[in-house]
């Protein structure tokens, strides 16, 4: 009767450290090369000899790292490639890149974890709107003399009816909510770059929106629009990109 044959298991070789170490015949520890061998000479060859170590850090780049113990383990079963050598244990570069997927889709290994970036929420505002930020803030702390009739620096009371004005507060409050989360230049910035750019427009009783308005209210006659004439369509052509209608032609 023929005996089963038993498959040699050179234990310390399957060891996790970055030099697998193993005892030679005259007593002494010698250092294995881990650096990869290649199994074909010719100009296309593409396998190459790994180590354990080599072969952990392969499936740790498509897989879900495992240890040497677990490793062997598969390899022991026949869930994984055998050695090409055993003294010591060597793996085929191929046959284990080949065998990664394979282990993934059968569920001898797990797939890496999904990387999951962790959204930084939004800072909350400090105020609701423009309205609620002109009213709360910037008119209790931006003061200047006025004059009754407002023929230098002037305000409107109802300064929502003017577009420009929105459009110029609106820019202010969104900046301001920006650049106060800055705790060392926010604020200078602020003042500097946006404040004092627009506020000195608002106000001006001439050439600023609120031409025409006092302090106290809204002017009998607003400045009017300024007058257009169409130029022809060629001249300025659409250059949005057309909008995908679904196929259906006007």
């Amino acid at each position: 009767m023929t005996e089963p044959f038993n498959m040699p298991e050179p234990v310390d070789a399957w060891d996790e450290a970055p030099k697998p170490q193993d005892a030679g015949g005259d007593g002494q520890w010698r250092v294995f090369d881990n650096t990869p061998a290649a199994v074909d000479d010719g100009e296309d060859a593409l396998g190459f000899m790994l180590s354990v170590s080599d072969v952990l850090a392969q499936i740790a780049e498509e897989a879900e790292p495992i240890k040497a113990g677990r490793w062997r383990s598969l390899v022991m079963h026949g869930q994984a490639p055998a050695p090409v050598g055993w003294e010591p244990p060597q793996w085929d570069f191929d046959a284990v890149e080949a065998w990664i997927p394979q282990a993934l889709e059968s569920g001898t290994l797990k797939p890496l974890p999904k990387a999951t970036s962790e959204e930084v929420p939004e800072p909350e505002l400090v105020f609701g709107s423009t309205a609620e930020w002109v009213a709360k803030f910037l008119v209790p702390v931006y003061r200047r003399q006025l004059t009754a009739t407002g023929d230098k620096t002037t305000w409107c009371p109802e300064w929502w009816r003017h577009a420009e004005a929105i459009i110029r507060l609106e820019a202010l409050w969104r900046a301001w909510e920006h650049l106060r989360l800055d705790g060392r230049t926010g604020m200078s910035v602020w003042l500097k770059d946006h404040l004092d750019h627009h506020l000195p427009v608002l106000t001006d009783a001439h050439s600023g929106p609120f031409n025409g308005c006092r302090p106290d209210k809204h002017a009998d006659q607003p400045l009017g629009e300024f007058r257009l004439v169409a130029p022809p369509p060629e001249l300025f052509p659409d250059v949005r990109e057309p909008k995908n209608d679904g196929g259906r032609k006007s």
